[in-house]
C-alpha cells in the first residue's frame, strides 16, 4: 500500500522530501506537499499539507490507510505482548457487571455490561420489589453497529415512556427516539441532531434542543402529544452560547441553561404547565456564572456575583430578580464552590479544597456545617434518594481505589459503602496515592498527583499526564489500563497545570488567552521536578484533545526532557482552526484561546501553536491517535502534524499515526472488545518504550 502511494506521487510529480527510515524500520508514508500561504498581521505562514482538510478524497483516505499500515508494521514486534495484555485486562473484570442503580420515580435504573457483548443494556426494576425489565439493548438496537454512543435517557413521570438518543457514527450526531414501555413500541417520529431532552410532568410533552451546522446547540423545541414535529420555542443567536434542557433535581421545573465558557443564564418553566413560557431567573451578565436549584418557595442559587469563588443564596421563586437575596454560604477566598445538592433539611456544598473537590453538609435550620471526604481521590455527586431524604450518595475513586458509591447519613455522620466496581485480583492496600508540587517559573506551586505500587523503587519509569484547559480539573480516576502499568513498576503522575479548574476560575484564567503559555511552562516545571528529584529517569508523557495541544507545545519547547509521548486526538493546528469560524466549536472557544484575527491574540497563539512551531530538532518517539469521524478535533490536524514532524525532525525515533477509520469518536471506539484491544495496543507501545514486559 505504501509502495502504491509512492508511485502515485512519482507519477503526479508532486514535491516530496526524501523518505528516511525511522530507527532502522520501514519507510514512513509521505504525503503530497502542496504549499499554501496565509498572510495575517504582516506574517506569512506556509502550510504544505493544507489539502489534507478535504475529507473523503481517495488520495487522502489512501494516505491514512497507509499510515495505519505503517503503524501496524512498526508495532508488529509487540503482538505477543498485546495479546498478553488483552488477556490480562479481560481477566481483571467479571463477565457481567451491573452498575450502581439510580432512583428515578418508582423505579431504579442501571446498565449491565457483559464480556460476550460489545455494548451494554439498560434495565430497571420497581423500588417496592419485582422483576427486572430490559429497556434498551444497545447490541440489538442498531443491527451490526460497530459504534454506539448513548447520549442520555429519560423516563416519563408516569414511567410509561422512555426517551433516549444514540449516535452510531462517532460524529456526535444523536437521534432522539421514544419507546412506549408497555409493549416496547417505538414512536415513528425521530429527531436528528439532538443535544439534550426531557419530559414535562404530564409524561407526554417532550422538550429537546438541537444543534446547527457548526454543531452548536442553538434551538429549543417542544414536542406536543400527537404532533409530528416540534414547535420552536427558543433560538439562541449568539454564537458563543449553547442551550441545554433538563428537569431540576426536585422535578418541579424544566431548566433551560444558556452557557458560554464564561457566562450563564437560566430560564425555568413549571413542568406542570408545558405550554407556558420560560422565564429568566437572573439575566445574563458577561463573565458571570450561576446555577439554579429549588427548595420550597425559594430558588437556591450558586452565583459569582461577589467573586469568582462563588457564594450560595436564596431568592423567592415568585420574584427572583427583585426579591431579597438571603445568603446561605458566603464567598470564601481561595475556596471555589462547584455545585450544591439541595434537600429539605440539608444543603450539601461541593467546594474545591487545596485543588480537590470535597463535599460539606449544612443543616438549614441551624447552619451547622460538617465537611467530609477525607480519603484522597475523586469525589462525585450521584442522583439522590429524594428531596426529603437525609441520606446523601456520592462516588469515590482514585488510581488506587476502584469506583465506589457511599451513602452518608447527614443526621449521624455514619458512612457506609453501597457498591464498588468489581475488579478481579485487585487489592487497594498494595497501592498509594500522594501529592507533591513543583515550582513554576513565576513561583506558583503546581500540584502533582502520584500513584504507584507500594515499594516501587526510584527512579522509576513514569507516565505524566496533563490537560490544562477550559477550567476542567484533571481528576485522576481508576482504570484497569492504569493498573497494568502500576503492576509493572510504572509510576503514574498527573500535573495539575494552570488552565484547568483545580483551584477554580483563577487557575483557569492563569492558563488561557494571553496566559496560555503558563500551561506549558507549568508542565515543563513538573517534568523537571520529577526528574530532578529522582522520581523518574524515563519520563513518558500523555494528553488528549486540549491536552494533546499541551503535548505538542512542550515537545517543541523541551523535547529532550521526554522519553516518549502518547498523544490523543490532539488540537495542534491552533491558528488555522481558530481562523475558520465555519468549523464546530470555533466561535465559542474564542474565550479560551483568543480570536487570531486580533493582532494580540494572534501573537500569543503563534508563540505556542504546535503545528506552527515544529523545529528541526530531535524529538522523542511518539504514538499519535485520532479518529476520522472526530468532530471535536478534526482528523487533519494530527495527520498534518505527523507529516511535518517527520519532515523536520533530526532524530530516528519514529512518529506513528493511528487513525481510526471505522466509526469512532473523540474518545475512540466504544465496543467492549475493541476498547480492550485498543487499550492493550497502547499499553504494549508504552511498555516497549521503557523496555518493560
Amino acid at each position: 500500500m505504501r509502495r502504491a502511494l509512492a508511485v502515485f506521487f512519482l507519477l503526479t510529480g508532486c514535491p516530496k522530501p526524501a523518505a528516511v527510515p525511522d530507527a532502522g524500520g520501514p519507510a514512513a508514508p509521505i504525503a503530497r506537499r502542496t504549499p499554501v500561504t496565509f498572510t495575517l498581521h504582516g506574517e506569512t505562514r506556509v502550510d504544505e499539507y493544507a489539502w489534507m482538510k478535504e475529507k473523503g478524497t481517495p488520495e487522502l483516505e489512501e494516505h491514512l490507510r497507509a499510515e495505519n499500515a505503517y503503524t501496524d508494521e512498526m508495532l508488529a514486534p509487540q503482538q505477543a505482548l498485546r495479546e498478553t495484555l488483552e488477556k490480562e485486562l479481560l481477566a481483571r473484570r467479571p463477565r457481567v457487571i451491573d452498575d450502581f442503580p439510580d432512583r428515578l420515580g418508582r423505579f431504579e435504573y442501571w446498565s449491565r455490561s457483559d464480556l460476550k457483548e460489545p455494548f451494554s443494556r439498560l434495565l430497571r426494576r420497581p423500588l417496592d420489589g419485582g422483576p427486572e425489565e430490559q429497556l434498551l439493548n444497545l447490541n440489538t438496537l442498531v443491527p451490526d453497529a460497530s459504534y454506539v454512543n448513548l447520549l442520555d435517557f429519560s423516563p416519563s413521570d408516569d414511567d410509561a415512556r422512555l426517551a433516549w438518543a444514540i449516535d452510531t457514527t462517532g460524529l456526535r450526531e444523536f437521534t432522539l427516539h421514544v419507546t412506549e414501555l408497555d409493549g416496547g413500541t417505538v414512536w415513528p417520529q425521530t429527531i436528528e441532531h439532538v443535544t439534550s431532552f426531557d419530559w414535562a410532568a404530564d409524561g407526554k410533552t417532550l422538550f429537546f434542543t438541537t444543534e446547527n451546522e457548526a454543531k452548536r446547540s442553538s434551538k429549543l423545541f417542544r414536542l406536543d402529544p400527537g404532533a409530528d414535529a416540534g414547535t420552536l420555542l427558543v433560538e439562541e443567536k449568539d454564537e458563543h452560547f449553547d442551550l441545554s434542557i433538563r428537569r431540576s433535581e426536585a422535578r418541579r421545573f424544566l431548566r433551560l441553561e444558556t452557557t458560554s465558557l464564561s457566562t450563564t443564564e437560566t430560564s425555568v418553566l413549571d413542568a406542570r404547565t408545558p405550554t407556558a413560557a420560560f422565564s429568566v431567573v437572573l439575566p445574563r451578565e458577561q463573565d458571570q456564572r450561576y446555577s439554579v436549584h429549588e427548595r420550597g418557595a425559594d430558588f437556591v442559587i450558586v452565583s459569582q456575583d461577589q467573586g469568582e469563588e462563588g457564594r450560595v443564596f436564596t431568592v423567592p421563586i415568585k420574584n427572583p430578580r427583585k426579591g431579597k437575596r438571603t445568603e446561605v454560604v458566603p464567598r470564601r477566598e481561595g475556596v471555589p464552590i462547584e455545585d450544591v445538592s439541595v434537600f429539605a433539611k440539608y444543603l450539601v456544598v461541593w467546594e474545591r479544597i487545596e485543588g480537590q473537590s470535597r463535599p460539606r453538609s449544612i443543616e438549614w435550620s441551624t447552619g451547622t456545617s460538617e465537611a467530609f471526604g477525607e480519603q484522597p481521590g475523586l469525589y462525585t455527586s450521584r442522583p439522590q434518594l429524594g428531596f426529603d431524604s437525609t441520606r446523601f450518595l456520592y462516588g469515590l475513586e482514585s488510581p488506587a481505589q476502584a469506583p465506589a458509591v457511599f451513602e452518608r447519613d447527614l443526621l449521624s455522620g455514619e458512612t457506609k459503602k453501597r457498591w464498588e466496581y468489581p475488579v478481579n485480583g485487585f487489592d487497594a492496600s498494595k497501592y498509594e496515592v500522594l501529592r507533591v508540587s513543583a515550582a513554576a517559573s513565576d513561583g506558583t506551586k503546581i500540584p502533582i498527583t502520584l500513584a504507584r505500587k507500594k515499594g516501587t523503587a526510584q527512579p522509576a519509569p513514569m507516565l505524566l499526564e496533563a490537560y490544562g484547559a477550559y477550567g476542567d480539573p484533571l481528576e485522576p480516576g481508576f482504570s484497569t489500563w492504569a493498573l497494568a502499568l502500576l503492576e509493572r513498576g510504572v509510576v503514574l503522575a498527573y500535573a495539575h497545570v494552570r488552565g484547568g479548574g483545580e483551584f477554580g476560575d483563577a487557575w483557569h484564567d492563569g492558563g488561557r488567552l494571553k496566559n496560555k503559555m503558563n500551561t506549558f511552562t507549568d508542565f515543563i516545571a513538573c517534568a523537571e521536578f520529577l526528574i530532578g528529584e529522582k522520581h523518574t529517569n524515563r519520563l513518558a508523557i500523555t494528553g488528549g484533545s486540549a491536552g494533546g495541544l499541551l503535548m505538542g507545545a512542550v515537545l517543541n519547547l523541551r523535547p529532550e526532557l521526554f522519553h516518549a509521548a502518547l498523544v490523543e486526538v490532539p488540537f495542534v493546528d491552533v491558528i488555522s482552526t481558530m481562523l475558520d469560524t465555519s468549523l464546530p466549536l470555533t466561535v465559542g472557544e474564542f474565550e479560551e484561546w483568543g480570536d487570531p484575527r486580533e493582532p494580540e491574540a494572534y501573537s500569543w497563539m503563534r508563540a505556542y501553536s504546535p503545528y506552527d512551531n515544529v523545529k528541526g530538532q530531535a524529538y522523542p518517539a511518539m504514538l499519535v491517535r485520532s479518529s476520522y469521524n472526530d468532530t471535536q478535533v478534526l482528523f487533519h490536524e494530527p495527520a498534518k502534524w505527523v507529516q511535518r514532524l517527520r519532515a523536520m525532525k533530526k532524530s530516528p525515533e519514529p512518529v506513528l499515526l493511528w487513525m481510526s477509520m471505522d466509526p469512532a469518536g473523540h474518545g475512540g471506539r466504544t465496543a467492549l472488545d475493541e476498547v480492550t484491544r485498543d487499550e492493550a495496543k497502547i499499553l504494549a507501545w508504552l511498555l516497549s518504550q521503557w523496555n518493560l514486559k
